[in-house]
Protein backbone atom coordinates (compact mmCIF):
# COMPACT_ATOMS: atom_id res chain seq x y z
CA UNK A 1 0.00 0.00 0.00
CA UNK A 2 1.24 3.44 -0.91
CA UNK A 3 0.55 6.09 1.77
CA UNK A 4 0.44 9.75 0.74
CA UNK A 5 0.29 12.40 3.43
CA UNK A 6 -1.86 15.46 2.92
CA UNK A 7 -3.38 18.10 5.20
CA UNK A 8 -6.78 19.70 5.69
CA UNK A 9 -5.91 22.64 3.41
CA UNK A 10 -4.89 20.39 0.48
CA UNK A 11 -7.11 17.35 0.99
CA UNK A 12 -9.75 18.17 -1.61
CA UNK A 13 -7.23 19.36 -4.20
CA UNK A 14 -5.05 16.28 -3.70
CA UNK A 15 -7.97 13.82 -3.92
CA UNK A 16 -9.46 15.66 -6.89
CA UNK A 17 -6.17 15.61 -8.81
CA UNK A 18 -5.66 11.90 -8.06
CA UNK A 19 -9.13 10.39 -8.34
CA UNK A 20 -10.39 9.12 -11.68
CA UNK A 21 -13.44 6.89 -11.24
CA UNK A 22 -12.45 4.91 -14.35
CA UNK A 23 -9.10 3.96 -12.80
CA UNK A 24 -9.62 3.98 -9.03
CA UNK A 25 -12.25 2.41 -6.80
CA UNK A 26 -12.93 4.43 -3.66
CA UNK A 27 -12.91 1.87 -0.85
CA UNK A 28 -13.64 3.81 2.34
CA UNK A 29 -12.46 6.37 4.87
CA UNK A 30 -10.97 5.12 8.15
CA UNK A 31 -10.39 6.84 11.43
CA UNK A 32 -7.40 5.91 13.58
CA UNK A 33 -7.36 7.33 17.10
CA UNK A 34 -3.78 8.28 17.98
CA UNK A 35 -4.70 9.39 21.50
CA UNK A 36 -4.27 13.15 21.34
CA UNK A 37 -4.83 13.35 17.57
CA UNK A 38 -6.74 11.55 14.85
CA UNK A 39 -5.52 10.08 11.58
CA UNK A 40 -8.07 10.10 8.75
CA UNK A 41 -7.33 7.70 5.88
CA UNK A 42 -8.96 7.70 2.44
CA UNK A 43 -8.39 4.35 0.68
CA UNK A 44 -8.47 3.61 -3.06
CA UNK A 45 -7.83 0.45 -5.08
CA UNK A 46 -6.87 0.36 -8.73
CA UNK A 47 -9.33 -1.51 -10.93
CA UNK A 48 -7.84 -4.69 -12.34
CA UNK A 49 -4.98 -4.73 -9.83
CA UNK A 50 -6.00 -5.84 -6.35
CA UNK A 51 -2.46 -5.27 -5.09
CA UNK A 52 -2.35 -1.54 -5.89
CA UNK A 53 -3.90 0.36 -2.99
CA UNK A 54 -3.36 4.06 -2.30
CA UNK A 55 -4.07 5.71 1.05
CA UNK A 56 -4.30 9.48 1.38
CA UNK A 57 -4.08 10.40 5.04
CA UNK A 58 -3.97 13.42 7.29
CA UNK A 59 -3.46 13.93 10.99
CA UNK A 60 -5.78 16.33 12.77
CA UNK A 61 -6.61 17.70 16.19
CA UNK A 62 -10.04 16.64 17.42
CA UNK A 63 -11.19 20.25 17.67
CA UNK A 64 -10.24 21.11 14.08
CA UNK A 65 -12.70 20.73 11.21
CA UNK A 66 -11.59 19.15 7.95
CA UNK A 67 -13.28 19.38 4.56
CA UNK A 68 -15.48 16.63 3.17
CA UNK A 69 -14.67 14.91 -0.12
CA UNK A 70 -18.36 14.26 -0.90
CA UNK A 71 -18.31 16.82 -3.72
CA UNK A 72 -15.67 14.63 -5.41
CA UNK A 73 -16.89 11.18 -4.32
CA UNK A 74 -20.56 11.25 -3.21
CA UNK A 75 -20.41 7.78 -1.63
CA UNK A 76 -17.81 9.09 0.86
CA UNK A 77 -20.77 10.48 2.81
CA UNK A 78 -21.30 7.16 4.58
CA UNK A 79 -17.68 6.71 5.66
CA UNK A 80 -17.28 10.32 6.71
CA UNK A 81 -20.54 10.12 8.67
CA UNK A 82 -19.29 7.03 10.44
CA UNK A 83 -16.02 8.74 11.40
CA UNK A 84 -17.95 11.77 12.71
CA UNK A 85 -20.22 9.60 14.87
CA UNK A 86 -17.72 7.01 16.07
CA UNK A 87 -14.80 9.34 16.83
CA UNK A 88 -16.44 12.73 17.33
CA UNK A 89 -14.35 14.49 14.67
CA UNK A 90 -15.66 17.43 12.67
CA UNK A 91 -16.00 17.13 8.91
CA UNK A 92 -17.50 20.11 7.12
CA UNK A 93 -21.06 19.50 5.91
CA UNK A 94 -21.26 16.06 7.57
CA UNK A 95 -23.66 16.21 10.53
CA UNK A 96 -23.62 13.95 13.56
CA UNK A 97 -26.32 11.32 13.75
CA UNK A 98 -25.81 9.05 10.75
CA UNK A 99 -25.29 5.97 12.93
CA UNK A 100 -25.86 7.12 16.51
CA UNK A 101 -28.98 8.50 18.12
CA UNK A 102 -28.65 11.76 20.04
CA UNK A 103 -29.09 10.01 23.41
CA UNK A 104 -26.57 7.21 22.71
CA UNK A 105 -22.95 7.06 23.81
CA UNK A 106 -21.11 9.70 21.79
CA UNK A 107 -17.79 8.97 20.02
CA UNK A 108 -17.64 5.36 21.33
CA UNK A 109 -14.42 4.49 19.47
CA UNK A 110 -12.45 7.43 20.80
CA UNK A 111 -9.74 6.44 23.28
CA UNK A 112 -10.10 9.42 25.62
CA UNK A 113 -12.69 12.19 25.90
Amino acid sequence: MKKIETNSENLKDDISAFYDYKIWHYITVNGVDLGDKMEIQYLFKKYGNKEEVVCYFLTMDYEKEIPSIVSIIPSAYLGEGEVVDMFGVKIKEIPKGLLLEEDSCQAPLRKAQ
